[in-house]
Protein backbone atom coordinates (compact mmCIF):
# COMPACT_ATOMS: atom_id res chain seq x y z
CA UNK A 1 0.00 0.00 0.00
CA UNK A 2 1.31 2.95 -0.73
CA UNK A 3 0.85 6.44 1.12
CA UNK A 4 -1.75 8.15 -1.23
CA UNK A 5 -3.74 4.94 -1.39
CA UNK A 6 -4.00 4.69 2.35
CA UNK A 7 -5.22 8.33 2.36
CA UNK A 8 -7.66 7.67 -0.04
CA UNK A 9 -8.82 4.55 1.68
CA UNK A 10 -9.23 6.18 4.83
CA UNK A 11 -11.24 9.78 3.33
CA UNK A 12 -8.38 12.09 4.37
CA UNK A 13 -9.46 15.20 3.33
CA UNK A 14 -8.27 16.85 -0.14
CA UNK A 15 -6.79 20.06 1.89
CA UNK A 16 -4.95 17.64 4.25
CA UNK A 17 -3.34 15.21 1.46
CA UNK A 18 -1.97 18.21 -0.19
CA UNK A 19 -0.03 19.19 2.91
CA UNK A 20 1.75 16.14 2.05
CA UNK A 21 2.96 16.46 -1.23
CA UNK A 22 6.33 17.46 -0.03
CA UNK A 23 7.77 14.95 1.86
CA UNK A 24 8.80 16.27 5.45
CA UNK A 25 10.68 12.73 7.02
CA UNK A 26 13.12 11.30 4.80
CA UNK A 27 13.04 7.41 5.08
CA UNK A 28 16.24 7.51 6.97
CA UNK A 29 14.39 9.75 10.10
CA UNK A 30 11.42 7.91 9.73
CA UNK A 31 13.43 4.83 10.74
CA UNK A 32 15.24 6.50 13.61
CA UNK A 33 11.78 7.67 14.72
CA UNK A 34 10.15 4.40 14.49
CA UNK A 35 12.63 2.77 16.36
CA UNK A 36 11.67 5.44 19.34
CA UNK A 37 8.39 4.85 18.68
CA UNK A 38 8.09 1.17 19.44
CA UNK A 39 10.94 1.27 22.08
CA UNK A 40 9.08 3.82 24.17
CA UNK A 41 6.28 5.41 23.56
CA UNK A 42 6.48 8.18 26.39
CA UNK A 43 9.85 9.43 25.51
CA UNK A 44 8.91 9.46 21.43
CA UNK A 45 6.16 11.71 22.72
CA UNK A 46 8.31 14.17 24.84
CA UNK A 47 11.06 14.22 21.96
CA UNK A 48 8.16 14.91 19.47
CA UNK A 49 7.26 17.81 21.47
CA UNK A 50 10.87 19.18 20.27
CA UNK A 51 9.80 19.17 16.50
CA UNK A 52 9.21 22.46 14.47
CA UNK A 53 5.72 22.12 13.31
CA UNK A 54 5.08 18.83 15.23
CA UNK A 55 1.37 18.48 14.14
CA UNK A 56 2.14 18.09 10.47
CA UNK A 57 5.14 15.96 11.02
CA UNK A 58 2.79 14.15 13.54
CA UNK A 59 0.24 13.26 10.34
CA UNK A 60 3.16 12.35 7.92
CA UNK A 61 5.00 9.64 10.44
CA UNK A 62 1.48 8.40 11.70
CA UNK A 63 0.67 7.68 8.14
CA UNK A 64 3.82 6.15 7.10
CA UNK A 65 3.16 3.47 10.08
CA UNK A 66 -0.39 2.72 9.08
CA UNK A 67 0.95 1.70 5.48
CA UNK A 68 3.28 -0.46 7.44
CA UNK A 69 0.46 -1.75 9.92
CA UNK A 70 -1.35 -2.90 6.83
CA UNK A 71 1.32 -4.86 5.62
CA UNK A 72 1.00 -7.19 9.28
CA UNK A 73 -2.49 -6.89 8.32
CA UNK A 74 -2.18 -9.43 5.82
CA UNK A 75 0.20 -11.61 7.21
CA UNK A 76 -2.15 -12.14 10.15
CA UNK A 77 -5.29 -12.76 7.40
CA UNK A 78 -7.39 -9.35 9.11
CA UNK A 79 -9.71 -7.56 6.48
CA UNK A 80 -9.44 -4.67 4.99
CA UNK A 81 -12.63 -2.93 6.28
CA UNK A 82 -11.17 -3.86 9.39
CA UNK A 83 -8.10 -1.86 9.07
CA UNK A 84 -9.70 1.14 6.35
CA UNK A 85 -12.63 1.75 9.60
CA UNK A 86 -9.66 1.29 12.34
CA UNK A 87 -7.10 3.85 10.85
CA UNK A 88 -10.24 6.38 10.27
CA UNK A 89 -9.12 7.40 13.46
CA UNK A 90 -6.33 9.59 11.87
CA UNK A 91 -9.06 11.03 9.86
CA UNK A 92 -11.20 12.12 12.92
CA UNK A 93 -8.39 13.27 14.93
CA UNK A 94 -6.48 15.13 11.83
CA UNK A 95 -10.40 16.97 11.64
CA UNK A 96 -10.19 17.93 15.26
CA UNK A 97 -6.24 18.90 15.13
CA UNK A 98 -7.29 21.67 12.47
CA UNK A 99 -10.45 22.42 14.64
CA UNK A 100 -8.06 23.33 17.24
CA UNK A 101 -5.42 24.65 15.76
CA UNK A 102 -6.08 25.82 12.37
CA UNK A 103 -3.37 22.59 10.99
CA UNK A 104 -3.56 19.55 9.42
CA UNK A 105 -1.73 17.57 11.87
CA UNK A 106 -2.05 15.21 14.86
CA UNK A 107 -1.45 15.28 18.54
CA UNK A 108 -3.32 12.12 20.36
CA UNK A 109 0.15 9.77 19.59
CA UNK A 110 -0.28 7.71 22.56
CA UNK A 111 -3.67 6.95 21.31
CA UNK A 112 -3.29 6.51 17.90
CA UNK A 113 0.14 4.04 18.60
CA UNK A 114 -2.84 1.72 20.19
CA UNK A 115 -4.30 1.01 16.73
CA UNK A 116 -0.43 0.97 14.86
CA UNK A 117 0.74 -1.78 17.77
CA UNK A 118 -2.53 -3.60 16.64
CA UNK A 119 -4.07 -3.45 20.27
CA UNK A 120 -7.02 -1.33 19.65
CA UNK A 121 -9.71 -2.31 16.43
CA UNK A 122 -13.01 -1.05 14.78
CA UNK A 123 -15.79 -3.16 14.25
CA UNK A 124 -18.36 -0.72 12.88
CA UNK A 125 -19.97 1.99 14.84
CA UNK A 126 -17.34 0.81 18.11
CA UNK A 127 -13.30 0.52 18.97
CA UNK A 128 -12.70 -2.33 20.95
CA UNK A 129 -9.33 -2.92 22.73
CA UNK A 130 -8.05 -6.15 24.22
CA UNK A 131 -7.06 -6.09 27.62
CA UNK A 132 -6.93 -7.92 31.02
CA UNK A 133 -9.72 -6.84 34.20
CA UNK A 134 -7.22 -4.25 36.29
CA UNK A 135 -10.33 -5.51 39.48
CA UNK A 136 -13.10 -7.41 40.36
CA UNK A 137 -16.25 -5.50 39.32
CA UNK A 138 -19.75 -6.74 40.41
CA UNK A 139 -23.07 -5.59 40.13
CA UNK A 140 -26.61 -7.12 39.44
CA UNK A 141 -26.14 -10.43 40.48
CA UNK A 142 -22.74 -10.75 38.20
CA UNK A 143 -19.13 -10.49 38.91
CA UNK A 144 -16.18 -10.49 37.01
CA UNK A 145 -12.72 -11.26 38.26
CA UNK A 146 -9.25 -9.38 38.07
CA UNK A 147 -7.03 -11.03 35.18
CA UNK A 148 -10.21 -11.81 32.85
CA UNK A 149 -9.87 -11.63 29.41
CA UNK A 150 -12.12 -8.30 28.07
CA UNK A 151 -12.67 -5.73 25.54
CA UNK A 152 -12.52 -2.01 26.28
CA UNK A 153 -15.13 -0.65 24.47
CA UNK A 154 -14.22 3.12 23.02
CA UNK A 155 -17.10 5.09 21.25
CA UNK A 156 -15.41 7.21 18.29
CA UNK A 157 -16.40 10.94 17.89
CA UNK A 158 -18.21 11.73 14.70
CA UNK A 159 -21.06 9.55 14.14
CA UNK A 160 -24.56 8.97 15.92
CA UNK A 161 -24.52 5.77 18.72
CA UNK A 162 -27.25 4.03 16.94
CA UNK A 163 -28.08 1.09 19.45
CA UNK A 164 -28.57 -1.60 16.26
CA UNK A 165 -24.73 -0.42 14.88
CA UNK A 166 -23.62 -0.83 18.37
CA UNK A 167 -25.03 -4.51 19.03
CA UNK A 168 -23.63 -5.11 15.20
CA UNK A 169 -20.21 -4.27 16.76
CA UNK A 170 -20.62 -6.25 19.47
CA UNK A 171 -21.68 -9.28 17.19
CA UNK A 172 -18.41 -8.45 14.97
CA UNK A 173 -16.14 -8.10 17.96
CA UNK A 174 -17.10 -11.83 19.53
CA UNK A 175 -16.45 -12.88 15.93
CA UNK A 176 -12.99 -11.18 15.58
CA UNK A 177 -11.80 -11.37 18.98
CA UNK A 178 -13.63 -15.27 19.91
CA UNK A 179 -15.28 -16.94 22.74
CA UNK A 180 -12.34 -16.06 25.07
CA UNK A 181 -13.74 -12.25 25.20
CA UNK A 182 -16.78 -12.29 26.09
CA UNK A 183 -16.63 -9.63 28.46
CA UNK A 184 -16.91 -6.06 27.51
CA UNK A 185 -15.99 -2.86 30.09
CA UNK A 186 -16.44 0.47 29.85
CA UNK A 187 -15.91 3.99 31.18
CA UNK A 188 -17.20 6.86 29.56
CA UNK A 189 -19.01 9.95 30.11
CA UNK A 190 -21.82 7.87 28.33
CA UNK A 191 -21.90 5.74 31.27
CA UNK A 192 -23.22 7.87 33.65
CA UNK A 193 -26.68 7.53 35.61
CA UNK A 194 -26.74 11.52 35.96
CA UNK A 195 -27.95 11.18 32.25
CA UNK A 196 -30.63 9.59 33.32
CA UNK A 197 -31.75 13.47 34.57
CA UNK A 198 -31.20 15.23 31.50
CA UNK A 199 -32.41 12.55 28.61
CA UNK A 200 -35.40 10.61 28.03
CA UNK A 201 -35.14 7.46 27.99
CA UNK A 202 -35.39 6.88 24.06
CA UNK A 203 -32.58 8.20 24.05
CA UNK A 204 -29.41 6.08 21.67
CA UNK A 205 -26.94 7.62 24.81
CA UNK A 206 -28.84 5.54 27.06
CA UNK A 207 -29.85 2.55 25.59
CA UNK A 208 -25.81 1.92 24.79
CA UNK A 209 -25.99 2.58 28.43
CA UNK A 210 -28.26 0.26 30.07
CA UNK A 211 -26.46 -2.31 28.15
CA UNK A 212 -24.08 -2.40 31.29
CA UNK A 213 -23.84 -2.84 34.46
CA UNK A 214 -22.33 0.49 35.62
CA UNK A 215 -20.55 -0.03 38.88
CA UNK A 216 -18.83 3.20 40.00
CA UNK A 217 -18.74 7.01 38.78
CA UNK A 218 -15.93 8.90 38.69
CA UNK A 219 -15.29 12.66 38.58
CA UNK A 220 -11.50 12.75 37.08
CA UNK A 221 -11.92 15.81 34.71
CA UNK A 222 -14.87 16.85 32.44
CA UNK A 223 -14.84 14.02 29.64
CA UNK A 224 -18.64 14.85 29.12
CA UNK A 225 -18.18 18.47 28.73
CA UNK A 226 -15.06 17.80 26.24
CA UNK A 227 -17.17 15.90 24.11
CA UNK A 228 -20.60 17.45 24.41
CA UNK A 229 -19.19 21.16 24.14
CA UNK A 230 -15.83 20.17 22.14
CA UNK A 231 -13.91 21.46 25.16
CA UNK A 232 -13.99 22.35 28.84
CA UNK A 233 -14.35 26.13 29.20
CA UNK A 234 -13.42 27.78 32.92
CA UNK A 235 -17.01 30.21 32.29
CA UNK A 236 -19.35 27.42 31.77
CA UNK A 237 -21.88 30.40 30.90
CA UNK A 238 -20.19 30.36 27.23
CA UNK A 239 -20.88 26.78 26.06
CA UNK A 240 -22.86 26.25 22.57
CA UNK A 241 -26.87 25.92 23.37
CA UNK A 242 -27.03 24.08 19.77
CA UNK A 243 -28.43 21.13 20.44
CA UNK A 244 -30.68 19.63 23.33
CA UNK A 245 -28.24 17.72 24.87
CA UNK A 246 -25.69 20.92 25.01
CA UNK A 247 -28.80 22.93 26.71
CA UNK A 248 -29.55 20.35 28.82
CA UNK A 249 -25.92 19.53 30.00
CA UNK A 250 -25.29 23.34 30.00
CA UNK A 251 -27.84 23.53 32.74
CA UNK A 252 -26.80 21.02 34.56
CA UNK A 253 -23.33 22.26 35.07
CA UNK A 254 -24.26 25.70 35.74
CA UNK A 255 -26.45 24.62 38.58
CA UNK A 256 -22.57 23.32 40.09
CA UNK A 257 -23.19 19.57 39.30
CA UNK A 258 -20.55 17.18 37.12
CA UNK A 259 -21.99 14.22 34.90
CA UNK A 260 -18.63 12.53 35.89
CA UNK A 261 -17.75 9.25 33.93
CA UNK A 262 -19.26 5.66 34.77
CA UNK A 263 -17.65 2.54 34.85
CA UNK A 264 -19.61 -0.86 33.12
CA UNK A 265 -19.25 -4.14 32.03
CA UNK A 266 -21.13 -6.68 30.59
CA UNK A 267 -20.90 -9.97 29.25
CA UNK A 268 -22.44 -12.15 26.24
Amino acid sequence: MTLEELMKRIHLPQAACETLWEERISEKEYKVWKDKFYQDIKQFIREWKEIDERLAWALEFYLKLAVDTYEEYQRKGYADQVFDQTFYDITIWCDECYKKHGVYGLEELWWLGLSVKMGLFRLGRLQFEPMLVQKNMKGEGQEILAGTKALNVHIPAGEPLGYEECQESFDQALEFFGEEYRVFVCDSWLLSPHLQEILPDTSNILRFQKLFCVTEVGYPYPQAEQRIFGEALEDKRNYPEDTSLQRKAKEYVLSGRDLGIGVGFFSR
